[in-house]
């Protein structure tokens, strides 16, 4: 009989792709013996850690699970790059999952999986990311599975860097260089399966913290949340062969967000082609964002889950400590006092949607306490005082 770990998976988009190298992964272990029982796959791309720190926090799939595998090196690599002090906002993203996920359940196995771009900084020099991961990794006891590495020492440059290896700048192409990536994985996983730790389900104890900012207390305001609050906002259901999600569609009310001394961290949102720019305001300074993905432009897709990560909405004081601030979000319409934002991987959205213009929602991020969230229909503001549950309230 196979052994079975029930398995949730977070990750970006090659985690997504069907077929791609997750299926592969999944049967190359079972014909070893290991049979991973997936809980839920939250993966979706262009995300980053934020997105599965969110995701993990709003639901109960870590209580259901022997196993968390993460995928996100070559995104959060995208995203935040090199430069230290996104690296190091990274890095708190990053422990913050596996400190919130040990903490909730510490008989957890957790393995991340390091994938690098085509053309990335680790064909030629030590990628931050990845180095961060794997000192992290060994900091809190958990695995990893360097792909990236695996594949030049044991395939060479030539092959990694050969124009077939790759469909586009971050995604492998199937079926061949998938089963690749899918065998290192499952090889490494049935070994680790098979090592004492794994084996007998010991319980974690969480070591002290090795950056004491990290993001595992962050905060979440999910829809379940925000219906409560924005009176009248309609839920949105979205489908299709691979995902099911739920929105709640604030076109009509601005949402308030009062921080006492931390960051909004990320919106998580769905893309359609009538999904209205977003006003984000963080005191007296204004952001008209766009949320409109390339693909749904140009109708490859109807809908996208994403996420706009808030990292610039602080530039040089991104790891300072922050005052107590208001944030509100709400629908953007027209306003030329606010500066365009259009985060990577999104295309330019200007001027307003035609009516009636959608803004669904599937919730925020933050770090920080949380003074009070408020939800106020446009036409006239009511605010509220109830705050939002806690990420653990959220997640029981």
């Amino acid at each position: 009989m196979p052994r079975v770990l029930r398995t949730t998976i977070i990750g970006g988009s090659n985690t997504v792709m069907e077929p791609g190298y997750l299926g592969q992964m999944l049967a190359a272990a079972e014909r070893q013996g290991l049979r991973l029982d997936v809980v839920e796959n939250m993966a979706v791309g262009g995300t980053t850690s934020a997105y599965g720190l969110f995701r993990l926090k709003a639901g109960d799939a870590l209580d259901r699970s022997d196993l968390l595998i993460i995928e996100y090196a070559l995104n959060d690599a995208f995203i935040y790059g090199d430069e230290r002090r996104q690296f190091r906002h990274w890095a708190r993203t990053y422990e913050g999952i596996l400190r919130y996920a040990l903490a909730r359940n510490p008989r957890l196995r957790i393995c991340t999986l390091i994938f690098g771009a085509r053309n990335g900084s680790w064909l030629g020099s030590v990628p931050s990311i990845d180095a961060g991961i794997h000192y992290l990794s060994d900091w809190y006891g958990t695995a990893k599975v360097d792909i990236s590495r695996e594949l030049m020492r044991r395939f060479g440059r030539q092959v990694v860097t050969d124009a077939a290896f790759y469909s586009d700048q971050g995604h492998y192409s199937r079926p061949i260089a998938t089963a690749m990536v899918a065998d290192l994985a499952a090889d490494a996983l049935v070994r680790f399966s098979k090592s004492q730790s794994w084996a007998d389900g010991a319980v974690t104890e969480l070591p002290p913290a090795v950056d004491p900012d990290h993001f595992a207390d962050a905060g979440v305001i999910d829809v379940p949340t925000i219906f409560r609050l924005a009176k009248g906002a309609p839920l949105v259901e979205f489908h299709n062969r691979r995902f099911a999600l739920t929105a709640i569609d604030i076109g009509g009310h601005q949402l308030t967000l009062k921080l006492g001394g931390g960051k909004l961290l990320g919106v998580f949102h769905v893309s359609t082609p009538d999904t209205a720019p977003l006003a984000l305001m963080r005191g007296d300074i204004g952001y008209h964002c766009s949320l409109l993905k390339g693909g749904v432009r140009d109708g490859k897709f109807k809908f996208l889950a994403a996420m706009m990560p808030c990292e610039f909405l602080y530039g040089a004081e991104l790891l300072q400590g922050a005052p107590a601030e208001t944030i509100t979000i709400g629908r953007a319409d027209g306003d030329p006092s606010l500066k365009r934002h259009v985060a990577k991987d999104n295309v330019p959205q200007e001027g307003v949607v035609s009516e009636p213009a959608s803004l669904p929602l599937m919730g925020l991020l933050y770090s920080g306490p949380c003074l009070g969230f408020s939800a106020a229909a446009r036409a006239q503001a009511v605010p509220t005082t109830d705050a939002p549950r806690r990420a653990a309230a959220n997640s029981a």
